[in-house]
């Protein structure tokens, strides 16, 4: 037998990469435009993938800032009423005047998109209040805050009890 020198094998005939190539001419570039099209297809898909996760995102931060406002707006509120003195209703609902222990009148409402506190100036205490609503019925102050940011819209309701005399 004789010696065989390595990566050559006798029994089959020996194909050279110019006959490989040599048939498939027009393959090679269907094979180009195919991977192109997948390619592109493949991007359009990650990049709508993206744009939909920036917009509930978006989403998603303005409902916690808008959950955030209503609850300040709420803690604040309920603080307030549970130490007066007196709670008045005013300007159709619209004001509210809490008379403290020691005789000071402060006065709640919102303008501009804000809520507002007002002692001897205005201080701005949440932002994105589109609206605030006060009723009194009983021994009850009813609160209705409307909210928004952007498109996002929140509603929240809440009751706080008056101190009894």
């Amino acid at each position: 037998m004789g010696r065989i020198p390595a990566g050559f094998y006798p029994y089959e005939s020996r194909i050279t990469l110019k006959q490989i190539c040599a048939d498939e001419k027009g393959v090679l570039l269907v094979d180009l435009l195919a991977s192109l099209a997948l390619g592109l297809a493949v991007l359009t898909l990650v990049v709508n993938i993206l744009v939909v996760m920036q917009t509930s995102n978006r989403q998603l931060s303005d409902h916690a800032e808008l959950l955030y406002a209503g609850q300040v707006v709420q803690q604040v509120l309920q603080n307030e009423v549970r130490n007066a003195l007196e709670v008045k209703v005013i300007n159709g609902g619209q004001t509210l005047l809490v008379t403290n222990a020691t005789g000071g009148v402060t006065g709640f409402y919102s303008s501009g998109g804000n809520f507002y506190r007002e002692y001897i100036t205005a201080s701005p205490i949440a932002e994105n209040v589109k609206s605030l609503h006060f009723y009194q019925k009983d021994s009850c102050l009813w609160v209705n805050i409307d909210l928004q940011k952007g498109r996002e819209q929140l509603q929240i309701s809440f009751a706080c009890a008056l101190r009894c005399e």
